[in-house]
């Protein structure tokens, strides 16, 4: 089985200080909408890590059926976030996690599905979604490399693991740019809205 971390700990300071899980998005929230999305692809089992914003974000986004956690180390960075999650996953009998930063709530559900199906195959154990030669995000870990996500440096996170041994990661081409696409800042949210009814 596999999981899900939606990574949502972070402070948005270039949005603002507008929570980017909060932001709106296909008449949903960025957060409300990922975990939709992974549900539609077929995870059941979702971790939302939090921080910054933690009670306004679950006064507004529906979490039931989420595990919640909040990151006790936010000057870790994402990885903070990422530790948080893994923690309690670890204790249940999940295969890999699918790590999905809230900023890109625009990932296609058929990128995920893509992932997943390499994943299934058992032959990597990092699946990286790529478009146009870019590698982007979410990313796959398989749990042989939990604890190699655990004890990786702050300042690399879990990069650290994806590149400590190129033989093991898959990188799988798709037609999606929103991979590749971050939003940190109100430009490119606004670029974002702009360009959603072309978007699926």
């Amino acid at each position: 089985m596999l999981a899900a971390i939606v990574t949502a700990a972070g402070a948005s300071v270039r949005m603002g200080g507008h929570p980017k899980a909060l932001l709106d998005w296909h008449g949903d929230t960025f957060l409300g909408g990922i975990l939709k999305a992974c549900f539609a692809a077929g995870i059941e089992r979702r971790v939302v890590a939090l921080g910054h914003d933690a009670d306004r974000i679950r006064a507004q986004v529906p979490l039931d059926g989420i595990t919640v956690v909040e990151s006790a180390d936010l000057a870790a960075g994402p990885i903070g976030s990422v530790r948080a999650g893994l923690a309690t996953l670890m204790r249940h009998p999940v295969d890999g996690v699918l790590i999905w930063p809230v900023d890109r709530p625009h990932v296609q559900v058929s990128t995920i599905e893509a992932l997943l199906a390499a994943f299934d195959r058992r032959t990597h154990a990092v699946i990286v979604p790529m478009y146009d030669g870019h590698r982007g995000h979410p990313v796959v870990f398989a749990r042989s490399v939990f604890g190699e996500i655990m004890a990786a440096p702050d300042r690399e996170g879990a990069r650290a693991v994806v590149r400590r041994d190129p033989s093991r990661v898959l990188a799988v081409a798709v037609d999606d740019r929103a991979v590749i696409q971050d939003v940190n800042t109100p430009d490119e949210y606004a670029d974002l809205v702009r360009r959603a009814d072309h978007l699926p």
